[in-house]
């Protein structure tokens, strides 16, 4: 009998081609440049599953490589929730304190 929900395999985040479990949010850098923050669902949900990964990419500067970081406790490991909780200020900070790939 097939279920409705997608198998937790099929959101973990191993590919980025959109079928991952995922929420981009565009935002604004401190110094100016466009970033996209994409919200990763790499685990699961539950209460026993690790924090979302975010992944940035320079949106003025495709070139630049790619950075990551976990969104800190408190907020959702939903993607599209997080992505709702998240300000601006909170995407620059994670930003600042992410590391290239």
């Amino acid at each position: 009998m097939a279920t409705q929900e997608p198998s937790i395999l099929k959101k973990l985040l191993f590919r980025f081609d959109g079928a991952a479990d995922s929420k981009k949010v565009e935002f604004t850098s401190i110094g100016g440049q466009t970033w996209q923050a994409e919200l990763c669902l790499h685990s699961g949900t539950n209460a026993q599953s690790p924090r979302l990964l975010v992944m940035f990419r320079n949106r003025t500067r495709p070139r630049d490589r790619q950075r990551y970081t976990l969104v800190p406790p408190g907020f959702s490991k939903v993607p599209s929730e997080a992505a709702k909780q998240l300000s601006e200020g909170d995407l620059q900070k994670l930003l600042a304190s992410s590391v290239e790939v």
